[in-house]
């Protein structure tokens, strides 16, 4: 059984990877081969982001991104697709009353950057929706447990008679389950036993990428 497997990086980085930094150095394409049962074939294998191109917590993680997506371009049967983010400043309810309370605010709301990704859900549903289409495949694997990717499993499930299959990065209960024919939450410890290579050449001049020691 043929199977495209779609990756939402964020979704899954939020779920899984933020707060384990052995995790992050990881090899999405060992990911989604231990994920997708034996009987399947794995097929196109697509992981979806966006560039962080500013971040006010830690300015060494734009680097470490960059590092990253450049180690997985060197991943024969990976495809990389990338949306982008906006970076608005926006007054937002602030959760503490020490917070409502400051000089900083104005009726209980504070002025935050918001940053937001955009296109990856879109990218990744006409991506799935046009491998339907247009390919033999028999399923779609999807890494995310977002519940706005509802409509397009459905339809792919219900009006074309394929097989899919999710695979949610959170702990957390998700709906999306509903409309799956097979869920299953991602084992906690599974990232870690799919990690890319601590050095990975790059072309035959000898340069090569290393693990970001913040990530060892």
């Amino acid at each position: 059984m043929k199977t495209n497997v779609y990756i939402d990086a964020g979704n899954l980085y939020y779920g899984l990877l933020r707060d384990d930094q052995s995790a992050k150095w990881l090899d999405p394409l060992a990911l989604a081969r231990t994920l997708i049962r034996k009987d399947h074939v794995l097929g196109s294998v697509k992981f979806y982001t966006a560039r962080v191109r500013t971040y006010p917590y830690d300015a060494k993680a734009i680097e470490r991104q960059r590092i990253y997506l450049r180690a997985l371009s060197e991943i024969s049967g990976l495809e990389i697709v990338e949306g982008y983010y906006n970076r608005n400043k926006v007054w937002m309810p602030a959760v503490s009353s020490e917070c409502r309370n400051c000089n900083e605010a104005t009726n209980g709301r504070v002025h935050v950057v918001k940053l937001e990704e955009k296109r990856t859900d879109v990218n990744i549903a006409t991506d799935m929706l046009y491998d339907v289409f247009t390919s033999d495949i028999d399923a779609v694997a999807l890494i995310s447990g977002d519940s706005d990717f509802i409509a397009p499993l459905e339809l792919i499930r219900r009006k074309f008679g394929k097989q899919v299959l999710v695979f949610d990065p959170h702990e957390r209960f998700s709906d999306i389950c509903y409309h799956a024919s097979y869920y299953a939450h991602i084992p906690r410890d599974l990232p870690a036993k799919c990690q890319l290579p601590e050095v990975i050449p790059v072309g035959s001049n000898g340069r090569t990428i290393h693990r970001p020691e913040a990530w060892a």
